[in-house]
């Protein structure tokens, strides 16, 4: 039995349709597989949010139960695509800008990052001021003591040379 040429194409094209159907769910699954988050890239996130109900605790360390269900919801997002901007972004939107654990660097929230360099700066100023001010007190005080010292060597001699005068008369 000869088959024509058509049918030889209608089964190279069958062949090559499967394999392409199996390609692309071989590779669907395959790239579910590799979407799976690891736990360092999940701590790696949830070491950069602090923990909205305790105080001073990272969420990578709090084993609060919403601590873990929020660690989880990192795992999910990440396996969805999302990036740690995007995650970070909706744990502010869910919780506030306090999960980031440092405030924003915009509005009046600026004056919290600005605030600690303009007292450092003026403290090292009045600092400088001050030394050079007691330093200006010491020189005079000095200054003030030589010219004390040298007028009570006047009054010695002086006194001397008028007790000499006095027994020559």
């Amino acid at each position: 039995m000869r088959r024509g040429k058509g049918s030889v194409m209608k089964i190279r094209r069958w062949i090559l349709c499967t394999l392409a159907v199996f390609g692309l769910l071989w590779g669907g699954a395959s790239s579910s597989l590799a979407q799976t988050p690891t736990p360092e890239e999940v701590n790696a996130i949830a070491r950069e949010l602090w923990c909205p109900l305790c105080a001073g605790v990272r969420l990578d360390v709090c084993e609060l139960k919403a601590c873990i269900q929020m660690r989880e919801v990192i795992a999910m997002k990440l396996s969805e695509g999302a990036t740690p901007e995007e995650i970070k972004a909706y744990f502010v939107e869910q919780y506030g800008p306090q999960v980031l654990g440092e405030p924003p660097r915009e509005g009046f929230s600026l004056l919290a990052w600005v605030l600690p360099f303009i007292a450092l700066a003026g403290g090292a100023g009045w600092l400088i001021y001050q030394g050079r001010r007691w330093s200006a007190q010491a020189r005079a005080m000095r200054a003030r003591v030589v010219r004390q010292e040298g007028d009570i060597a006047q009054d010695v001699y002086a006194r001397k040379l008028e007790e000499e005068l006095r027994r020559l008369d």
